[in-house]
């Protein structure tokens, strides 16, 4: 029975690490960017230590989607993916910030 529960809290952790993989890219510059665009929005909105690492990786992740869309897309599907990225990346904001934050964003 020991064996048993010790098995199942091992398990447990296992998985607690994977609600929010840290998103690693090649390009350095992205990140950085990225790191910048949430510096300002940090100084507006005022993101708490649980918020901050989840809103830089969203903002990276929509920053390397931009950049593929703009660079294997051209005229109107550029525009159409460009605009329904900026839907999804607002929609997702709003999960993450509070309503006062989210009304500010």
């Amino acid at each position: 029975m020991k064996k048993l529960i010790t098995l199942i809290f091992l398990y447990a952790i296992s998985f607690s690490y994977a609600q929010y993989p840290d998103t690693t890219y090649e390009d350095k510059e992205e990140r950085e960017h990225a790191k910048k665009i949430v510096a300002a929005y940090d100084k507006e909105l005022g993101l708490d230590g649980a918020q901050y690492p989840i809103f830089l990786d969203k903002v990276e992740d929509y920053i390397v989607l931009r950049k593929k869309a703009k660079a294997t897309l051209k005229g109107q599907e550029e525009l159409d993916a460009l605009t329904e990225l900026m839907v999804k990346e607002t929609l997702e904001m709003q999960d993450l910030l509070t309503r006062p934050q989210y009304i500010l964003y």
